[in-house]
């Protein structure tokens, strides 16, 4: 079910993704579930050789509050950097 995400959301939450394939699902599952839906999810691939960013990729597919951004390898903090510049919500959860 896919939830419409207005312009500027209350929250951009930001999930930096490497590797991450084995757990992807559950953990992007468990934040769309919440009961609290003023959100984006924006998750930035950084450079994974799994299966990560095809698993973001249907999930934006699904739901339009989920953002994909992909790029090559840069590290954790340049990921983080990166996504804050990005988010659109007033406040920004990791």
């Amino acid at each position: 079910m896919s939830t419409p995400v207005t312009n500027s959301p209350l929250v951009s939450v930001v999930l930096p993704v490497f590797n991450g394939g084995e757990y992807l699902a559950l953990a992007v599952q468990s934040i769309l579930a919440q009961s609290f839906t003023d959100f984006e999810l924006l998750a930035l691939d950084d450079g994974s050789t799994d299966h990560s960013l095809a698993v973001l990729q249907a999930f934006a597919a699904q739901d339009a509050r989920v953002r994909v951004v992909s790029r090559e390898n840069r590290g954790l903090v340049s990921t983080l950097n990166e996504a804050i510049g990005l988010a659109k919500g007033r406040y920004i959860a990791r």
